[in-house]
């Protein structure tokens, strides 16, 4: 069975090693940044109950901004776990939270998959930016809001 829950203080670095895992990166967020998030911002688990105790299989990462908008940070699901739902559901869990607040998400231009997933919870591409973190990339990025 599938939990979704909003996330503790404590799971911080359960959730920074799951983005570890899955994205086979090891700079996605810092060990103090994550915390940060899920104390200040919207942090939000998908954890397996069935395979593994409270197993995390997905994540959804967000901080609202100044503009009073919310920015979507992570939305991760674990690849064994994609097509079954569990993102909608992390998406609908933040949505539950934020009221109607707009969001906004930055997704590579070539992710037709999180394009797509995005477009189905009602997000619209606005525009392409490069380099939006700002970190030296030469991919462009999709700028897709949802009311």
């Amino acid at each position: 069975m599938i939990k979704i829950s909003k996330a503790k203080p404590k799971e911080s670095q359960s959730i920074r090693q799951f983005e570890q895992l899955v994205w086979n990166e090891t700079d996605i967020t810092s060990p103090y940044d994550i915390v940060s998030f899920v104390t200040y911002g919207y942090v939000f688990l998908a954890e397996d109950t069935e395979k593994d105790k409270d197993k995390i299989v997905g994540t959804i990462v967000a901080i609202k901004t100044k503009d009073n908008e919310i920015r979507i940070v992570d939305w991760i699901v674990h690849e064994q776990y994609r097509h079954t739902g569990i993102g909608t559901r992390l998406y609908k869990r933040l949505r539950k939270e934020i009221g109607n607040l707009t969001m906004i998400a930055y997704v590579e231009s070539d992710n037709t998959a999180s394009i797509e997933g995005h477009k189905k919870l009602g997000f619209k591409p606005t525009k392409k930016v490069k380099d939006p973190f700002f970190i030296g990339e030469k991919k462009n990025w999709l700028v897709m809001k949802s009311k």
